[in-house]
């Protein structure tokens, strides 16, 4: 089985936005760790007071490596691209590399951010939920007019931790930038990330909310530390 990259417009998100497959497996893959520094920052706190809030300190997956696309006809399944994969060897690699930007690279139209991408290898065995962050791909091989038939392509990627999985998200002495969903109230908010509903007024005027009663869907919010 080879590599699959799966795009998710948000971090919580159940339906992809779309898969890309790699023709081969890698030819270098790199697995790495990238340490988050502890720092200490001073925040305003949902009651209006200046706290202290530290950081905490965790690790997140890398994965480094490089593929090939390739058009010749010399690998036996053609390379993806979008709405229908390019079917007839000899025809330009360019639309698949395009794919594979737009799912990965380029911000999403809605978002206005990149994608997130899950890396799966094998049965699952090697796995990453994280954003692209370098992408470069070199044209080694062309038709004599100059119609590029392979690539070789490099992608890092790093992990971002999951709400669900991941203590950080749910320390009280961070500030957290929910977006609002349908049905979302500030009262929630309040007694999911503080463990107290009463701090719901304070939030609504760090926010500037005219009302608390009626949230916007799709707008984010910020909800500050507590005061420890």
């Amino acid at each position: 089985m080879n590599v699959n990259f799966i795009a998710f417009s948000e971090v919580d998100a159940w339906m992809p936005s779309g898969m890309y497959n790699l023709q081969l497996n890698p030819s270098k893959f790199e697995v790495g760790f990238k340490e988050n520094k502890k720092k200490t920052n001073c925040e305003t706190a949902a009651d209006g007071q200046m706290v202290e809030s530290s950081e905490p300190l965790y690790s997140l997956a890398t994965w480094n490596l490089s593929f090939t696309i390739d058009n010749t006809g010399a690998v036996p399944f053609p390379p993806m691209a979008f709405p229908i994969p390019i079917l007839s060897p000899g025809l330009s690699i360019y639309p698949s590399i395009s794919y594979f930007k737009e799912l990965f690279v380029l911000p999403n139209n809605e978002t206005h951010s990149r994608n997130y991408i899950k890396g799966i290898w094998g049965l699952g065995d090697l796995t990453i939920f994280g954003r692209v962050t370098s992408f470069t791909y070199d044209y080694d091989f062309f038709t004599s007019s100059g119609i590029p038939l392979r690539a070789l392509c490099k992608l890092a990627i790093q992990e971002v931790p999951l709400p669900s999985s991941s203590s950080y998200f749910m320390s009280p002495d961070i500030t957290r930038i929910p977006k609002v969903k349908e049905s979302d109230s500030l009262v929630d908010f309040c007694e999911q990330y503080y463990n107290d509903k009463n701090f719901y007024l304070k939030v609504a005027a760090h926010n500037n909310l005219s009302t608390f009663r009626k949230l916007k869907t799709g707008t984010n919010l910020e909800f500050p530390p507590i005061k420890k």
